[in-house]
């Protein structure tokens, strides 16, 4: 059982709670049902991501064998048996699904299925194929807010769309550049992507305007029509621009600086600064959807 467990990689789930972000930015977080309902959203993107672990490991099974670390690997090392590892692949996908069509709008069976789908695609051939990798990583970031979305029933903000397309563009890129710090000449390649070394600085430059894009279309959207009769006070969502730009700006700087190893929203999870960053960003919403403050 432990073996199974490991080979779920419980640990990625982390980037699942972008479903989440929809039931904070309707304030849809008082109703029990809503709650409810991203939660088990939450577990389907879960059990189908694993799903794709169990998968990808299976098919790389020979070749991570021969690898000097990823040979530790359950299903490579023998420790969970290839047919434990094939009822995996394929039972968790599937009660994701099932567990989706019992508690979830038939959109949200839609989404996840998509989700899946392209998870595949991206694993088997898109991260070999230089910028269709970065926007499929991006749709995957983004299909987790329409599925958080979908769930609770709410329609998607076009701002909170922009917002996000600009964002996880931005992580996409930084997740590529964080493996091309690797490599040492500007011709080498990184195994199974389609960079060499001397695309680092475009990854950089790419990087960091998506980011500040991101940042231009939350100040927009500040100054929108809808803010006005959305939030109590919404001067004080101008906090959240600073908190933005800070975090951007130190998650790009920590990458320069190899600090950011691959995924960038697990460093964000583990970093104390940013987990500080989030939950300001929370504080403010509230403190503006709910308090009528005197300046």
């Amino acid at each position: 059982m432990g073996a199974f467990v490991r080979t779920m990689r419980p640990k990625h789930w982390a980037k699942n709670l972008l479903v989440f972000v929809p039931l904070l930015t309707a304030h849809e977080y008082e109703s029990a049902v809503a709650v409810f309902n991203v939660t088990v959203a939450f577990l389907c993107f879960n059990l189908c991501a694993s799903g794709g672990y169990f998968i990808n490991d299976l098919w790389d099974l020979e070749s991570d064998r021969n690898h000097t670390i990823k040979r530790n690997r359950p299903l490579a090392s023998g420790a969970l048996p290839v047919s434990r590892g094939i009822a995996g692949a394929i039972g968790l996908p599937a009660a994701g699904l099932l567990l989706a069509a019992i508690f979830l709008p038939r959109a949200f069976v839609g989404v996840i299925s998509l989700y899946f789908a392209l998870t595949m695609a991206y694993s088997f051939y898109l991260k070999r194929v230089f910028t269709a990798d970065v926007l499929a990583l991006s749709v995957l970031y983004m299909l987790r807010v329409l599925g958080g979305a979908i769930a609770i029933q709410v329609m998607l903000s076009s701002w909170l769309f922009a917002f996000c397309i600009f964002l996880f563009i931005s992580l996409a890129y930084l997740k590529r550049y964080s493996e091309l710090r690797k490599i040492n000449g500007e011709r080498d390649k990184v195994l199974g992507r389609g960079y060499v070394g001397a695309d680092s600085e475009t990854m950089f430059i790419l990087g960091v305007a998506n980011a500040t894009a991101s940042v231009v279309v939350f100040a927009l959207f500040i100054n929108s029509p809808e803010v006005q009769w959305e939030y109590a006070n919404r001067d004080v969502l101008w906090v959240i621009c600073l908190v933005l730009i800070f975090w951007t700006n130190r998650i790009w700087i920590s990458a320069k600086r190899g600090d950011v190893d691959e995924d960038p929203v697990e460093f964000a999870l583990h970093d104390p600064a940013s987990q500080l960053a989030g939950v300001v960003c929370v504080i403010v919403v509230l403190v503006a959807r709910y308090f009528e403050l005197p300046f």
